[in-house]
């Protein structure tokens, strides 16, 4: 509503309360300055009052002193016939004496001329206006002589006093949730604080959190819930905590700031923050309310000045590619305009009446969700990528946990071939000697047993070569080492390793004979071709012949040994393939193979990048076919 009180006099005869509400009394007062006057003092005509306009401190009104006393007068015109009205004064600076026709109603403080019996109060006025009383001389004699401003601090009313004391009650509620918010806010910033080793920033700002949610509770317009708890503590006390915590607001959010984006924010800022704030609070901890009251403009251009650099560092670590920032800066910009608002209204150079209450709260609140939505999405990625590294620990576990299976298969399969293929050999080779060394036999006789014994020999050696690589891969891991040699040589040096064995079998070894120089693991090579050859001479028919053939094209080597011996039915094919099944095969002497030498060969080409394909038909031979990558 409009200004009711003009010239000192308020028309309130035509407002319906029940309907209307509250009528508010701004405008133009009688005013009497450096008296504290009584009803029948006014009423001698030396005392001659000026129009002074409400609410406001005086002392930006005219010539006065911020201390002092100075007496309000007010005629009020009401409806012929109310009941149940009241005076409402939600901030009167500091003590007030407040008459009602010419009675004393309520006394707020000690209001007092004498500074030394001068005591004030800080708490809400409501004063009973008398039933069905049309006319009523309000005059409130107010003396200030601690705080910065004089008079009325907000707008004085009359409503009805039930609809007062709910309006309160709901204003109290809704600030004292703001309030919870805050403090809740600022215990789960001291958690994340304390459980992060880089949680500076949480720590600021749940200081922060502290500093509004304490100012809400003691402020003028706010719940007076600290005070009404201790109404023993003096009135300077929680004043020096309300600028206290204002004054700390300088330094508090750079900090906060800085640490967030400390690889981008400048540092020099910092100190000038950090000085401004403690000569502020150094000032409110020494000097009376009057005196510290008087810098809040220097707090309030302190505070532009922390929104400045805010947005200067959240920007540049923006553009640096920290995508917090932008969340950050977001919340920033959309607090600005109630910290703003909260800024103009209690400027004392151009105040605003803005009547809009909780605005720095609202505020803090709006940022703190931007803060809460950005630590939600941190850990929803937290736990998402949890997840997936579950996942794949899990796959990781049971993709090792195959490879041990096959790893104790191959050994378990090692064991048993130990047993039996190097076991048997050293018997049969023990057993002659022994019979030639009683001289059973002849040197012919000899010669015709170490022919074969000759080539059990070389069927160990072989197998114990593999079991040796095996073991080495096993311990150690399978190293590929590049090296750069000639396959022919190669191919050369293994063809002559078995031609006495092929020999004895009279089996012809063909290989390529053409100069071809390649860069690949020659041991693992090496140790493949060589098992293949012995398993093709095992199964080959006597007076027949194993192939080796090698082709090199656009840097993939592709070998070949191809034998026209027993060959393979496709069961025993698919069991070569399965490091778990028992594989038994029946050479051409009716010695039985077991696949391990053909499984190793096809584990040592797949580290090294390549594959062992077999081709095989019962009674006609088997096919194998090397395909390696080469440089």
């Amino acid at each position: 509503m409009g200004q009711r009180a003009v010239g000192g006099k308020a028309d309130l005869s035509q407002v319906n309360f029940d309907t209307n509400g509250a009528a508010n009394l701004s405008g133009t007062w009688e005013f009497y300055w450096n008296q504290l006057l009584t009803p029948k003092d006014l009423m001698r005509s030396e005392h001659a009052p000026v129009l002074i306009f409400v609410p406001g401190s005086w002392h930006r009104q005219g010539d006065y002193n911020v201390l002092g006393v100075g007496t309000y007068r007010l005629q009020v015109t009401l409806p012929p016939k109310h009941k149940g009205l009241s005076f409402h004064f939600p901030v009167i600076n500091s003590a007030a004496k407040i008459w009602i026709n010419g009675e004393l109603a309520h006394e707020v403080g000690t209001a007092s001329e004498d500074p030394e019996k001068y005591g004030p109060m800080f708490m809400r006025t409501i004063v009973p206006i008398p039933d069905n009383v049309a006319e009523v001389d309000l005059v409130v004699a107010v003396a200030n002589f601690t705080y910065f401003r004089g008079g009325f601090g907000a707008t004085p009313q009359v409503n009805k006093a039930s609809s007062i004391y709910t309006d309160i009650g709901r204003s109290q509620g809704t600030v004292n949730f703001f309030a919870g918010c805050l403090i809740a806010m600022c215990i789960y910033q001291l958690i994340l604080f304390f459980m992060y080793h880089r949680g500076k920033p949480y720590l600021w700002l749940a200081l922060i959190c502290l500093g509004v949610a304490l100012r809400s509770l003691i402020v003028h317009g706010g719940s007076y819930l600290l005070p009404n708890l201790y109404p023993s503590v003096p009135w300077e006390f929680w004043k020096k905590i309300e600028f206290g915590s204002v004054y700390a607001m300088v330094a508090l959010f750079p900090l906060y700031v800085y640490n967030l984006f400390v690889e981008h924010a400048p540092k020099k800022p910092i100190y000038f923050f950090i000085g401004v704030s403690t000569l502020l609070l150094v000032t409110v901890i020494v000097t009376p309310q009057y005196v510290y009251g008087r810098l809040l403009e220097v707090g309030h251009i302190s505070l532009l000045l922390m929104f400045i650099y805010a947005v200067y560092a959240i920007v540049k670590a923006w553009r640096a590619g920290n995508r917090d920032a932008r969340i950050i800066l977001f919340g920033v910009l959309a607090s600005f305009p109630f910290v703003m608002g909260e800024i103009m209204k209690n400027s004392l150079l151009y105040p605003l009446n803005i009547r809009f209450a909780h605005l720095v709260e609202m505020g803090v609140l709006v940022f703190l969700l931007f803060q809460v939505y950005l630590l939600a999405n941190h850990y929803a990625k937290s736990y998402k990528n949890l997840e997936t590294l579950n996942l794949n620990l899990e796959k990781m576990v049971q993709e090792r946990t195959g490879q041990l299976i096959t790893a104790n298969t191959v050994k378990d399969r090692l064991l048993s071939v130990i047993s039996h293929d190097i076991r048997s050999p050293l018997q049969s080779l023990r057993g002659i000697l022994q019979v030639y060394n009683k001289g059973a036999i002849s040197r012919d006789e000899f010669d015709h047993f170490a022919q074969h014994i000759e080539g059990d020999l070389d069927k160990t050696s072989m197998l114990v070569e593999n079991i040796l690589y095996w073991t080495a891969n096993q311990l150690k891991g399978m190293q590929v080492k590049m090296e750069t040699f000639d396959l022919q040589v190669l191919i050369n040096e293994n063809v002559q390793l078995f031609e006495t064995i092929a020999a004895t079998k009279k089996i012809r070894l063909n290989h390529t004979s053409e100069s071809m120089v390649i860069t690949t693991d020659r041991n693992i090579l090496n140790l493949v071709l060589r098992n293949l050859i012995s398993n093709a001479i095992k199964f080959s028919y006597e007076h027949g012949e194993v192939n080796i053939h090698a082709n090199l094209h656009n840097k993939v080597l592709t070998m070949c040994v191809k034998d026209h011996g027993a060959g393979m039915d496709e069961e025993t094919l698919r069991a070569l393939t399965d490091p778990t099944l028992q594989v038994n095969i029946n050479n051409t002497t009716k010695e039985q193979g077991t696949g391990l030498g053909l499984l190793l060969c096809r584990s040592y080409l797949e580290k090294a990048g390549g594959q062992l394909f077999i081709e095989s038909d019962a009674g006609k031979g088997s096919r194998f076919n090397i395909v390696l990558p080469v440089i």
